[in-house]
């Protein structure tokens, strides 16, 4: 594993030479407020201005939503992150310059730790067990001192290293996810229904007047790069499930490339089969419940369908700007929230996470959300408030984009990872990979090298992005479905 460190200039020298900042952490955030944890001196930067993440040797910068933006190599940062490399020149704001460089670890020994602790020092990151360790600096030789100080570095680095291994794997393990649709789960813990009556407020109403939406070769809105108008065309007077299944599976296969392209900002290969079919099974178990009762006096998986897309433009507006802001497609929080709770805003899983987003406690705090102990649906912190809780999943989707790229084959891999926890993805991805030569990277493989990956993984994995695609192609498509609502994604007032 490399040390990986920045390399700091002030404007004006009157740092006295350059300083190096560790990157020895999973994340590091640079900017002038109190948010950033470190912090420069320069009126150009936003308060929170960038991000860098680190998983291994792997290292990426993110743009928090600056006003005068981040760059590499004099190039502004793609909206979900840039890769960084061995003597890659980072850019923050006008004037803040940082430079990047990669070291094997054995060339870090222990003349350089004092220095690389001086450094750091010297820099604005304060770090607890940096403190502790220079109040134990006292005694009369010098070689104790650095055989004390690398005894406790190396304690801290096994013991940081075993906590964040285990936050990951446990706060996305907590993740509820439903069973199959075709066989909808008995019952989940339940909360009063919010969304029915939010202040008062009537269901928001979409963008687009349009009276009639042309569904079935209509381009999905609010797009930049938007598909081509055409595909399969819906046979006059048909819905979904009046289809043979041989026309069944020709509209998802055209639905489905649609869906992978606008979310990916980019052309998109043919869904393969073994895809096709886990959404197709998600789709009938949805488009089934178009008939069922609709649910009064709580909010829950299952309920008529109508109604639970209802509830979803009501949040729509919240989760549209707040994806929006972060740069990051609105269609990704639109169904990683339906899935993940049908859009009940304070639902909570029987493992404890609550929420639309159903974020743990921990994972809630690391995006900003105020979390508490304990907390329920009769007991709410921010997790259970709509507003909020669509930032903190702009932020983490953001962040999981970063670390898996934004082309068609890269985004369900972060949507994947959002279930599993990004560990769990990352090393059932590398078997995946290593199985067979010349594989893509994207979750599509992860599908057909099933038998090769964890039980776990099979069990809920496999059906979280299918399930994801499933419930897009009913909310960009709504009337093809006989749902009496325009696309989701243009609810956005």
């Amino acid at each position: 594993m490399l040390d990986v460190f920045l390399t700091y200039s002030s404007p004006d020298g009157s740092a006295g030479g350059s300083v190096e900042i560790p990157i020895d952490r999973d994340r590091v955030s640079f900017g002038r407020g109190t948010d950033a944890s470190h912090r420069f001196d320069d009126n150009s930067l936003s308060r929170l201005h960038a991000t860098i993440y680190r998983d291994g040797d792997r290292v990426w910068i993110v743009d928090e939503n600056s006003s005068n933006g981040t760059f590499v190599n004099g190039q502004q940062l793609a909206p979900a992150g840039t890769p960084l490399s061995n003597g890659d020149s980072i850019k923050l704001g006008n004037s803040t310059t940082l430079k990047i460089s990669f070291r094997e670890r054995a060339a870090i020994g222990v003349v350089d730790e004092p220095k690389a602790r001086a450094a750091s020092a010297s820099s604005e990151i304060t770090y607890e067990a940096e403190e502790e360790e220079e109040a134990e600096r006292s005694g009369p030789s010098p070689v104790s001192i650095i055989a004390i100080s690398l005894v406790g570095l190396a304690f801290l680095v096994i013991s940081v290293s075993g906590a964040f291994v285990a936050y990951r794997v446990l706060a996305r393990s907590e993740v509820e996810v439903s069973e199959d649709l075709d066989d909808p789960p008995i019952s989940t813990t339940t909360t009063k229904d919010r969304d029915n009556d939010r202040d008062g407020k009537p269901s928001p109403t979409p963008v687009s007047s349009t009276a009639n939406q042309t569904s079935s070769d209509t381009p999905l809105p609010n797009n930049d790069t938007k598909p081509a108008q055409t595909g399969y065309v819906m046979p006059a007077g048909k819905k979904y499930l009046d289809l043979s299944d041989a026309e069944k599976r020709a509209y998802l296969a055209d639905r489905a490339k649609k869906m992978a392209q606008v979310i990916g900002n980019n052309s998109s290969d043919e869904v393969p089969a073994a895809a096709l079919d886990k959404i197709k099974g998600f789709t009938e178990g949805y488009a089934k419940r178009i008939s069922s009762p609709k649910k009064t006096g709580s909010c829950g998986f299952a309920d008529n369908l109508q109604a639970t897309y209802e509830r979803a433009s009501k949040n729509a507006p919240f989760i549209v700007k707040a994806f929006n802001e972060k740069g990051t497609d609105p269609r990704i929080g639109l169904y990683l929230a339906m899935i993940e709770s049908e859009h009940c805003v304070c639902l909570q899983s029987p493992t404890g996470p609550l929420g639309m987003f159903q974020f743990t406690q921990a994972t809630g705090k690391s995006h900003g959300l105020d979390t508490k102990p304990g907390a329920s649906p009769t007991n709410p912190d921010e997790r259970c408030q709509p507003e909020p809780s669509a930032r903190a999943a702009a932020s983490y989707m953001k962040s999981l984009l970063g670390r898996y790229g934004t082309g068609p084959a890269s985004v369900p891999l972060a949507i994947g990872s959002y279930n599993s926890g990004e560990g769990g993805l990352s090393s059932n991805l590398v078997k995946a990979l290593e199985s067979d030569g010349g594989l893509p990277r994207d979750f599509w493989t992860l599908i057909a090298n099933g038998d090769k990956l964890s039980k776990q993984f099979q069990s809920e994995n496999f059906k979280y992005v299918p399930k994801f695609f499933a419930a897009a192609i009913i909310g960009e498509f709504p009337q093809d479905f006989g749902l009496k609502l325009q696309p989701l994604s243009t609810y956005s007032k």
